[in-house]
């Protein structure tokens, strides 16, 4: 089963380069999908980035990159319901 965990700011450009390689692997290996992203979606007043569901567990999460002095982020996402 995975364990994503939540990474609140990347350290360097090439953690976060490292982590998006992770993350497209998974995709690759059939452990997750890229979703759309839920456009109303914007916690913190941060939008966007690139959504992943773990398929294994259903959760979906979300990969905003870095845009200095904006760390970037991996969270956990409930995306909005109409």
């Amino acid at each position: 089963m995975t364990q994503w965990e939540r990474i609140d700011g990347f350290t360097s450009p090439a953690e976060y380069e490292r982590f998006v390689a992770y993350i497209e692997a998974q995709v690759a290996a059939g452990i997750a999908r890229e979703v759309a992203v839920d456009r109303a979606y914007g916690r913190g007043e941060i939008y966007g980035g690139r959504w992943f569901e773990d398929l294994q567990t259903g959760r979906c999460w979300r990969l905003v990159d870095p845009d200095p002095p904006f760390r970037g982020v991996w969270e956990p996402v409930t995306p909005t319901v109409d």
